[in-house]
C-alpha cells in the first residue's frame, strides 16, 4: 500500500496554518507560513486538501452561469460552490467560468468549482488577464479543462495558496482525468501573442513577486488521445517569489506532462535579474520536472530541500540563467508507487536527468540520489545542440546510492552509451570530485517501507559543505532541512534532511 511521505513525521502536532497570509518582497522572507517552524507545518496535500463534506454544491450550466469582470479596481469573489456542465463545443472565453480583465486588486477565495463533462468542454476555471496584484487562497478545482484550472496572464504580485486541485475518475479505470493546474504566464518571446510576447492580455503587467504555497495538484493519468502538454504549475518566465510546500502526485504522460515546469524564457530587459526559490515541495510519481527557457538572464533557480519520488528532470534551459539543486532527495523505486500505477510510473522513473536543447548552466550540490535496482541512467542527451552539453552540468559534494554501481550513466542519442560509470563521468568532465558514489543499502532511512526519508545519522561526514552561496546579490542559503532542522555549520548530511548528529 502506498505510504505518504513523511505525513507520519509532520501531522502529529497539527498548527494552525497561515489562511490569510502575505507576500514579504524580500529574499528569504517572502510569506509568513514560509518563516513558521516546518517542523509543524504539514505537507501541501494536508494543507491544500480542501474538506467538501459540508459543502452545498449547485449544479449549473457554465453558458448560464459565466462571471466576467473587466476594467475595475477591486474584484473580490468568495463563497462560490459549482458542480458544473457546458452545452456548448470547447471555446477560450465563453468556456471560462470565472473571466476576469485589467483590474488592479483581485482576491479569489473559498470557491470550488467541479467539471462534471468528461471531455474537456470546459476551457479554464478561472482566467485572469491583466492585474496589478492577485490572491487566490482556499478553493478547489476537479475535472477536466481544456487548459488551465487556474490561469494568470501578465499579473503583477500572485499569492496562490491552499488550493487543491484534483482528477476525477470518470470511469471504472485506475485513471484520472484533469487537465492543467496552475499557469502563470509571464510571456515568452517568439511564441505569438500581442506583439509576439506570447501573452493575450491586453493590459499586461510586469510580474512582481509571486508566491505559491500550500497547495496539493492531484492525478492526472488518463486523455483523451490528444496530447495537450499539461503540466501541475508551468510558470513562464518566473520572476522574484517562492513555490513551497506543494504536493504533486500521479502527474503521469500522456495526459500530464510535467509536475513543475518552470524556465526563463523572456528577453527584454525588465524581465532580467530574477530569483525564484521551489523549496520544501514533494513530487511524487510524476513523469517529468521540466526547466526549459533560452533567455538572456542573469536569473536565477533555486530548488532546495524537495522530495522527488520516481520523477526525471527534463532540463532543456539555454542562457536565460542557471538552475541550482541544493539538499534535494531524489528516490526512483516503483516500490513508491501505487499498485494501480506501477505500469504508468514507469515512464517518469528511468532516469535523473535528460539534457534536451541545453545550452545553459545546472548545478547539483549536497544532493542524495538513491535507487535500490534496476536498470538506470543518470543523464541522457537527445541530438539537440552542442554534443559536449554534459560538460555544463557541475557537480559536486552528492551522494548517489546506485544499482548496480556500473550504471549507464550518460546515454546519448548520438553516440549511444558514452560514459558508463561514475569513474568515467568524474575523469571526462572533472565533476563530482567530492561525491561519493555508495551502495543503496548505506542509506540509513529512518522507515523507508513507510515513505519516511529521513536520515538515522550521517555516514558521509564532511562531504557536503554549508551552502551559504550569494549570486547576483541575493544569498541562496540553505541553512534549514525540510523539518526546519538547522544544518550543521561544518558537516551538513546530503539531501532534504538533515541527520541527528551522535553525541
Amino acid at each position: 500500500m502506498f505510504k505518504r511521505t513523511l505525513i507520519c513525521l509532520l501531522v502529529m502536532s497539527i498548527p494552525s496554518v497561515t489562511l490569510a497570509d502575505a507576500i514579504i518582497p524580500e529574499h528569504g522572507k517572502y510569506t509568513t507560513a514560509y518563516q513558521s517552524d516546518w517542523s509543524k507545518l504539514p505537507t501541501g496535500d494536508i494543507t491544500g486538501k480542501r474538506d467538501l463534506s459540508n459543502i452545498q454544491f449547485k449544479e449549473v450550466i457554465g453558458e448560464e452561469s459565466r462571471i466576467k469582470f473587466a476594467n475595475q479596481d477591486t474584484v473580490h469573489l468568495k463563497d462560490i460552490h459549482y458542480k458544473l456542465r457546458w452545452n456548448n463545443p470547447t471555446d477560450k472565453y465563453n468556456n471560462t467560468l470565472i473571466f476576469i480583465a485589467n483590474v488592479k486588486k483581485v482576491i479569489l477565495e473559498n470557491i470550488d468549482i467541479i467539471n462534471l463533462d468528461p471531455d474537456y468542454k470546459a476551457y479554464h476555471s478561472i482566467l485572469i488577464e491583466g492585474a496589478d496584484e492577485v490572491i487566490v487562497r482556499n478553493c478547489y478545482f476537479a475535472g477536466t479543462v481544456q487548459s488551465y484550472h487556474l490561469r494568470m496572464e501578465g499579473c503583477g504580485d500572485i499569492l496562490i495558496e491552499n488550493v487543491e486541485i484534483a482528477g476525477i475518475q470518470y470511469d471504472n479505470r485506475p485513471t484520472h482525468r484533469l487537465g492543467g493546474g496552475i499557469f502563470i504566464n509571464n510571456g515568452a518571446s517568439g511564441r505569438g501573442g500581442i506583439n509576439n510576447t506570447g501573452l493575450r492580455a491586453e493590459h499586461p503587467r510586469l510580474p512582481g513577486w509571486q508566491v505559491i504555497q500550500n497547495c496539493y495538484i492531484h492525478d492526472n493519468s488518463q486523455d483523451d488521445d490528444h496530447r495537450r502538454n499539461q503540466d501541475g504549475i508551468l510558470i513562464h518566465a518566473p520572476s522574484h517569489g517562492l513555490l513551497f510546500n506543494t504536493v504533486v502526485e500521479n502527474w503521469l504522460r500522456p495526459s500530464g506532462d510535467s509536475a513543475f515546469d518552470l524556465g526563463f524564457r523572456r528577453v527584454e530587459p525588465e524581465y532580467q535579474d530574477r530569483t525564484f526559490r521551489v523549496e520544501r515541495n514533494v513530487i511524487r510519481n510524476c513523469t517529468f520536472l521540466k526547466t526549459p527557457g533560452h533567455g538572456t538572464g542573469p536569473n536565477t533557480l533555486l530548488l532546495a530541500n524537495n522530495i522527488l519520488i520516481n520523477c526525471t528532470v527534463g532540463d532543456y534551459h539555454g542562457g536565460g540563467g542557471d538552475n541550482r539543486y541544493v539538499h534535494n532527495t531524489f528516490i526512483y523505486d516503483l516500490n513508491q508507487a501505487p499498485e494501480a500505477l506501477r505500469q504508468l510510473a514507469l515512464r517518469g522513473s528511468q532516469g535523473f536527468s535528460c539534457l534536451w536543447n541545453f545550452k545553459g548552466r545546472t548545478f547539483y550540490h549536497n544532493n542524495l540520489v538513491y535507487r535500490p535496482a534496476g536498470n538506470f541512467f543518470m543523464f541522457y542527451m537527445n541530438d539537440q545542440g552542442d554534443p559536449r552539453k554534459y560538460r555544463q552540468v557541475y557537480a559536486d559534494n552528492n551522494v548517489y546510492a546506485i544499482a548496480p554501481l556500473d550504471s549507464a550513466y550518460l546515454r546519448s542519442a548520438n553516440d549511444g552509451l558514452k560514459l558508463q560509470t561514475f569513474e568515467d563521468w568524474q575523469k571526462d568532465t572533472a565533476q563530482d570530485t567530492e561525491s561519493q558514489l555508495v551502495e543503496p543499502s548505506m542509506v540509513p532511512f529512518v522507515s523507508y517501507a513507510s515513505g519516511d526519508f529521513d536520515l538515522t545519522h550521517n555516514p558521509w561526514p564532511g562531504v557536503a559543505p554549508l551552502h551559504d552561496k550569494k549570486v547576483e546579490g541575493v544569498l541562496l542559503a540553505v541553512y534549514q532541512d525540510f523539518k526546519g532542522t538547522p544544518r550543521d555549520k561544518k558537516h551538513p548530511t546530503v539531501g532534504a534532511f538533515e541527520a541527528p548528529v551522535k553525541r
